[in-house]
């Protein structure tokens, strides 16, 4: 076993999770939200922000689910066009673990 520090000073994970037949995330969005927030985190946030793809946040029904490390919140009834505003509120988070 082997253990290695992040470089990333937060981590969020979005719910990927696909169910035949059964509201999940994946379907309302959640893929075209994860890759627009992978980006932007690469491109514009040093990496300071690191984005990953989940499975299942049991959440489902109360939009995308996502989730924020070291805060340890969900941020919850999102849709793809709420972008904008995950991109801001994460931003200010990070702000505030640097402070």
């Amino acid at each position: 076993m082997k253990e290695e520090n992040l470089s990333s000073k937060m981590e969020v994970f979005v719910c990927n999770h696909k169910r035949d037949g059964d509201e999940c995330c994946f379907d309302k969005g959640s893929k075209e939200l994860t890759d627009n927030l992978k980006k932007w985190a690469k491109e514009d946030m040093n990496r300071e922000i690191k984005v990953f793809r989940s499975g299942c946040l049991g959440k489902c029904s109360e939009g995308i689910a996502l989730t924020c490390f070291p805060q340890n919140k969900y941020i919850l009834e999102t849709k793809v066009n709420d972008l904008e505003e995950i991109k801001k509120g994460l931003k200010e988070a990070l702000q505030k673990l640097k402070t």
